[in-house]
C-alpha cells in the first residue's frame, strides 16, 4: 500500500510519495484484489460448508472458488511486495536509512492486525508485518535469484500435503455430516453465542499470526512468502513505471497468465468431479489426484492473479478505462481503511452480537452480501477520495512511520 502526501524537503529523510506520482493502474488493481478478499472472509462463515448443496449455492460457490478464492489474496500480496520495491527505490533515491523506516512500518502494520485479529482470527496484516522482514533480508539478492525462490516456495504447499495427506475423506455422507457440523455450530460456536467481550478472547489465539501454520495448505504464510517475491521482481522490472513503453509485454501476460490460469482451474474442477479432489474440503482423490490438484491449484491461481492485474493495468491505462474504474482506484487508495471496514461489516452481520447470521447464509447469500459491501464501500471511498489524501488508517500508519502527522485534506481535486 504506497503512501501519498507530499515531498520532503530534508535530504536523507523518508516522505510519503505526492498524490499525483501515484500509479493509477496499481490502485485499480488493489480495489479489485478488495472485493474478492471480502467475498473469501466472508465465506468462512459457513457459506463454504458442502452442506449447501442447491443448485444457486453450488454455482455460486464455483464462481467463488474458480474466479475468486486464494487468487484476490495471492494478488494482494503480490501487490505488498511490488509496493516494498518501490519504496525501497524511493528510499535510496533519498538517501534516508532503509532499515529504521520500515521496522517502524511493519511494527505499526503488526500492532493494527492484532487489533483486527481479536475481531477476526482471519486477520492477515500480522502475517504481512512478520513477513516482511523477511523481504528485508532477501532485498539485496538478485532478480533471478529472487524469483527462482519464488516458484520454490509456491512448490512446497504441494510437497507438504503429499507428505502430511489430510486426514478427511470424502463419502456419500458428506453432505449430510456438513449439515450437521452446522447445526451444531449454531448451537455452541463462540460466534453464534458469545458475547463482545467473549469473541475477543476467543480470538486472542490467532495473535501473533504463526506463518508455518497450515504449511500443507495453498494459503500458507511461505505462499504469502512466495507472492511477496514476485512483486519485488516485478517492482524490479520498471514496467509499471511505464506501462506505455511494455504494452506488448503486458498483454502477452495477460493472454498466457488468463489462458493458463483459467485452464487449470478448469482441469483441477474436472478432477474434482471425476476424481474427488478438493483442495480445501474433504476428498476422495488418492495422493496421484491430490498431488495433481495441488500443482495446478498453486501454480493456476499465480498465474490467474498475473493475468487479472495485467488485464486491470491496460483496461486502466485508456481513456474509458480511466473513468470507468476509477471508483476501484479510489478504494484502492484506501485498502487498509477498506479492509478493516469489511471485517466491521461482516462481523456485524454474522456474530451474534449483530444480527447472528454466521453459519444461516450459504454461499449466492454471502456473495450478495458481498457485492451490496462492496457497492457501499465504493461509493464512500469516492467520497472521501475527493476530499481528504489518506484514509483514516491509512494517516494513521503513515503518521507512526514517519513520526509526524500527515495532512489529511485535499487542497484541490484529484487528478485520477
Amino acid at each position: 500500500m504506497r503512501n501519498a502526501a507530499g515531498p520532503t524537503s530534508h535530504p536523507g529523510w523518508a516522505a510519503p510519495i505526492a498524490p499525483a506520482s501515484r500509479i493509477f493502474a496499481v490502485d485499480v488493481v488493489r480495489g479489485a484484489a478488495l472485493f474478492g478478499i471480502l467475498v473469501e472472509n466472508m465465506y468462512l462463515f459457513g457459506a463454504d460448508s458442502a452442506a449447501w448443496n442447491s443448485a444457486p449455492d453450488r454455482v455460486a460457490f464455483a464462481v467463488m472458488h474458480v474466479l475468486f478464492e486464494s487468487k484476490t489474496w495471492t494478488l494482494f500480496s503480490i501487490l505488498f511486495g511490488l509496493g516494498f520495491t518501490l519504496q525501497l527505490e524511493r528510499l535510496g533515491a533519498s538517501g534516508a536509512s532503509v532499515l529504521p523506516f520500515f521496522l517502524r512500518r511493519l511494527a505499526v502494520l503488526f500492532a493494527l492486525g492484532a487489533a483486527h485479529a481479536l475481531l477476526f482470527d482471519g486477520d492477515i496484516l500480522m502475517l504481512y508485518a512478520e513477513l516482511g522482514l523477511g523481504l528485508l533480508l532477501v532485498r539485496r539478492l538478485p532478480t533471478r535469484t529472487v524469483l527462482l525462490l519464488a516458484v520454490a516456495l509456491i512448490l512446497v504447499f504441494p510437497l507438504a500435503h503429499l507428505a502430511l495427506p489430510d486426514e478427511r475423506l470424502a463419502g456419500p455422507d458428506q453432505v449430510r455430516i456438513a449439515r450437521a457440523e452446522l447445526e451444531e455450530a449454531k448451537r455452541s460456536d463462540v460466534y453464534v453465542v458469545g458475547s463482545f467481550a467473549e469473541v475477543l478472547a476467543d480470538n486472542a489465539d490467532a495473535i501473533p499470526a504463526d506463518p508455518l501454520e497450515d504449511i500443507a495448505t495453498p494459503e500458507s504464510g511461505l505462499s504469502v512468502f512466495a507472492m511477496f517475491l514476485l512483486g519485488c521482481v516485478i517492482g524490479r522490472s520498471g514496467v509499471l513505471r511505464d506501462v506505455a513503453g511494455h504494452l506488448g509485454a503486458i498483454a502477452r501476460v495477460r493472454a498466457w497468465g488468463l489462458g493458463l490460469g483459467l485452464g487449470a482451474m478448469l482441469v483441477e474442477r474436472v478432477l474434482h468431479v471425476t476424481a474427488g479432489y478438493d483442495v480445501f474440503r474433504a476428498q476422495a482423490g488418492g495422493p496421484e489426484v491430490t498431488l495433481v490438484g495441488d500443482l495446478l491449484f498453486a501454480y493456476g491461481i499465480t498465474a490467474l492473479a498475473l493475468g487479472y492485474a495485467a488485464a486491470l493495468v491496460l483496461a486502466a491505462n485508456s481513456p474509458r478505462g480511466k473513468i470507468t474504474l476509477a471508483p476501484l482506484a479510489a478504494i484502492g487508495r484506501l485498502a487498509l481503511t477498506a479492509y478493516l471496514v469489511q471485517t466491521l461489516l461482516f462481523t456485524t452481520l454474522f456474530y451474534g452480537y449483530g444480527f447472528g447470521q454466521v453459519y444461516r447464509l450459504g454461499p449466492l447469500a454471502v456473495t450478495g452480501w458481498a457485492v451490496v459491501f462492496f457497492a457501499v464501500q465504493l461509493a464512500v471511498s469516492v467520497w472521501w477520495s475527493r476530499r481528504f489524501v489518506f484514509g483514516p488508517m491509512e494517516w494513521l500508519w503513515r503518521s507512526l512511520t514517519y513520526l509526524k502527522l500527515q495532512p489529511m485534506r485535499r487542497r484541490t481535486a484529484p487528478t485520477d
